[in-house]
């Protein structure tokens, strides 16, 4: 065995991706994603996700917009994010392009243009994750 397969891990210990997914409706529905090379985390709300970001160090996160009554935008979310220092993909998933604008200029790296295609996006996610293992 040669030293660089010693500290490739095989393939069926590669870790899924880490996501979060911030959205307070998806929340109240008790959505829960089950999806091949991936673990999905949703929060209610995004008041804590620069240190939740950071400290569990998710691989992409999903953030909305509107996050409920009395929350912190969006868009104020995703800029903590990035100065905490959390490097990792941003999606905004609001069906309001102003809003998904306003999170991409905060510092998201893509934006869906309707909610109802996070789960199409997150099972293609998860496919090409599970192609690369």
């Amino acid at each position: 065995m040669t030293p660089a397969t010693e500290l490739t891990p095989p393939q069926h210990l590669t870790p899924p991706l880490q996501v979060a997914v911030f959205d307070d409706v998806v929340a109240a529905r008790g959505e829960r994603f089950h999806i091949p090379g991936l673990e999905v985390e949703v929060f209610a709300h995004a008041d804590d996700a620069a240190s939740l970001c950071v400290g569990r160090a998710f691989d992409v996160v999903f953030m909305d917009f509107a996050l409920g009554p009395g929350r912190k935008t969006g868009q104020v979310v995703t800029a903590e994010i990035r100065a905490a220092g959390f490097r990792g993909r941003i999606v905004a998933i609001s069906s309001d392009p102003a809003a998904n604008a306003a999170i991409r200029a905060a510092g998201a790296d893509d934006a869906l243009t309707s909610k109802a295609h996070l789960r199409s996006y997150l099972v293609h996610l998860g496919a090409r994750h599970m192609q690369r293992r």
